[in-house]
């Protein structure tokens, strides 16, 4: 069984997910499956949205008054005005980028955009490199006149650097996903530590290599897939939340046609915390470990099947690797996540963490929805998760200061939901 990973071949299937787009996204009203909410088409981008940020309005100086969001066909940053609660006609705010995937806001106005390059030399061999840049709005006309290179030669592949988020130190968090899909198969050689990691830079850096930073500061946590995302806390924000992509085929030699064992085969998508301030570098044990909770009936993990895996890293070291804090299943591509922090929709959603999965194009269906996350007091054990939005293919999700949620779905449309 083969699924298909949102950023290991995004490019290839924008065509596809065009045709399969609403015929009149921007008029469409959706049902959703709890009561007490509305669904609009909030804007139509036109092209695959990645990405999205609330940021400051440059023109004026109004915080977080603009939407801003990456599109890969385009290789842009849109921008979209709120009209009387309606987004405006998206317009280019910044251009020339290869990849974009990730887009997050500073306080300045300035925005940070992950991008990706071509295969070139560089510290870690002939491969893919991820880079963010830093752009402005030099003369305040509200659009960007300005971009340079804050970080490179993050090590790419099959995935790329993706999600991006600022912490509560003032830093900047990137998401880095891994190289190949099961960890030796599928695309350029892993570099540990930094193939499958959650880095954090100071957002101060300018054309800075990954390579001349020092490790002990710069990794948070490794040992994942794909990581798309990640967001803090606001019962705690020193706990950093990151989803992972499980593998698609973890058994050399296993094709959708001759599966050996569907079962063991792929690999659950999860969700995982580390925390920012324990000066402990969490490894989630991936590539060695790999978790599958329909099969082993838990999230322990279990050895990675492929032998040639164990052979390059080694067994899964089980009692001494963290455990996720809950599983999205199979194929269900779990990507961008934000937090609800405000009142707007009564104290049961306050501080509820929200998935999107874009899901699974081939094979029975997986994701296609909005997922909610419900913790406990003390924001770190999962009590409840269930789908609140059946959607096409969001990618991302994100909150206004007045508590409204906006939804990047890569067929076009960006939706705003809010309680009635």
């Amino acid at each position: 069984m083969m699924r298909t990973r949102v950023v290991a071949v995004m490019v290839g299937l924008v065509a596809v997910i065009a045709v399969s787009a609403p015929a009149s996204s921007t008029d469409q009203t959706l049902p959703i499956p709890e009561p007490g909410f509305t669904v609009i088409s909030y804007a139509s981008t036109g092209g695959a949205p990645t990405s999205l940020a609330f940021g400051k309005d440059t023109r004026e100086g109004e915080r977080d008054k603009r939407l801003y969001v990456t599109d890969l066909v385009g290789g842009t940053v849109l921008v979209i005005d709120d009209l009387g609660g309606l987004g405006d006609d998206p317009e280019v705010f910044a251009e020339g980028f290869r990849s974009p995937l990730g887009v997050v806001a500073a306080k300045d106005g300035s925005l940070y955009v992950s991008d990706a390059e071509g295969s070139r030399d560089g510290p870690f061999g002939f491969r893919p490199y991820g880079r963010v840049w830093r752009v402005i709005d030099k003369d305040r006309d509200g659009i960007a006149d300005r971009k340079y290179v804050v970080l490179k030669d993050l090590p790419n592949g099959r995935h790329n650097t993706n999600g991006m988020a600022f912490g509560p130190d003032g830093m900047l968090y990137v998401t880095n996903g891994n190289s190949t899909d099961d960890g030796v198969e599928g695309g350029e050689s892993e570099v540990v530590p930094w193939s499958g990691s959650l880095i954090r830079i100071d957002p101060k850096l300018r054309r800075t290599s990954l390579a001349d930073l020092p490790r002990k500061k710069t990794l948070v946590a490794t040992g994942w897939r794909n990581v798309y995302d990640v967001a803090f806390s606001p019962i705690d924000r020193s706990l950093a939340f990151v989803p992972h992509n499980g593998v698609d085929d973890a058994r050399k030699g296993s094709t959708a046609e001759n599966p050996i064992d569907p079962n063991l085969e792929d690999s659950d998508d999860l969700l995982f915390v580390t925390d920012i301030n324990d000066r402990r570098r969490d490894d989630f044990g991936f590539p060695s470990c790999l978790h599958n909770v329909a099969e082993k009936g838990s999230l322990k993990p279990y050895n990675n099947p492929n032998p040639d895996v164990i052979d390059k890293f080694g067994r899964c070291p089980i009692k001494r690797t963290p455990r996720p804090v809950s599983s999205f299943g199979l194929h269900t591509s779990s990507d961008g996540l934000a937090f609800q922090k405000t009142r707007a929709w009564g104290r049961d959603y306050r501080n509820d963490l929200f998935v999107a999965e874009w899901g699974n194009l081939f094979g029975p269906p997986a994701g296609h929805d909005i997922v909610r996350v419900q913790f406990d007091r003390t924001g770190r054990r999962v009590k409840s998760q269930t789908v609140f939005l059946e959607l096409d293919v969001p990618l991302d999700v994100t909150f206004d200061r007045s508590g409204a949620m906006y939804i990047a779905d890569f067929s076009g449309p960006i939706y705003k939901v809010d309680k009635i």
